[in-house]
């Protein structure tokens, strides 16, 4: 006799090839198979999994099987987090360093670059103050400019505006998913490596640690690369992913 696989069997099995998974994405795979289903039985085993620890929550609506959160160390940052802060207490901003991801490299860069992310009536005053503490900064320069006098060595910065008003404010250390989504946008604009180096960085971030994969496509939309980023959430097994 053929043993019935129950439902929530068919969420683990569906979970154990899946390193992230929607919920409309799971929803899609037992309708393509016939597999029966009612949407609340669904949520409910979602949340019995949850409970149990087979799967993980990873943002709104998305799943994960990897355990561990991502931690960032924000020690890369704290000086000039710290030097921002005391100079201009009301100004949001954000920023965040290569050298935070640092031990995804799969080539480890000479140098590393701060970005600083703030209202951009307030970008040449900060620019200017971090040049007189000794930081070698540059304002919002596009690629074209890039290519001919942005030098990244010790101690550069690079100061961009907040890319809309629903940016995420008051948090001076930007979090893993934005800092994934902005390096994919600075790998073209600044030259900082190439696409196979930003795609090996990426996958092995979210191969071995959870981030919240609804947090970062929402920033994802906002710089309008949302289905870039979401195809290298779902195809994060291969190795060879290209990306225009």
């Amino acid at each position: 006799m053929k043993k019935i696989i129950t439902l929530k069997e068919h969420i683990i099995n569906y979970a154990k090839n899946n390193s992230y998974f929607n919920i409309n994405d799971l929803r899609k795979y037992f309708t393509d198979r016939r597999i029966d289903y009612k949407n609340d039985t669904l949520k409910k085993y979602l949340y019995l999994l949850k409970r149990e620890n087979a799967i993980y929550g990873a943002g709104r609506g998305w799943y994960s099987t990897i355990k561990h959160d991502f931690v960032l160390d924000t020690k890369p940052v704290e000086e000039i987090r710290a030097l921002i802060k005391d100079k201009f207490p009301l100004l949001d901003f954000s920023c965040w360093s290569t050298e935070q991801i640092k031990g995804f490299f799969h080539h480890l860069p000479s140098q590393f670059v701060t970005f600083v992310y703030t209202d951009k009536d307030f970008l040449q005053a900060v620019k200017d103050f971090l040049a007189d503490e000794g930081y070698n900064t540059y304002l919002n320069p596009r690629k074209s400019e890039t290519e001919k006098y942005v030098e990244l060595k010790n101690r550069t910065v690079i100061l961009r505006p907040f890319i809309s008003p629903r940016e995420p404010k008051n948090q001076r250390f930007a979090k893993i998913e934005k800092i994934l989504v902005d390096l994919f946008m600075e790998t073209k604009r600044v030259n900082l490596m190439d696409m196979s180096e930003y795609q090996k960085i990426f996958s092995n971030i979210i191969h071995n640690y959870r981030i919240n994969i609804a947090v970062m496509l929402d920033y994802a939309e906002r710089r309008k690369i949302k289905e870039k980023m979401q195809a290298m959430c779902m195809n994060t097994k291969s190795t060879n992913m290209t990306f225009l």
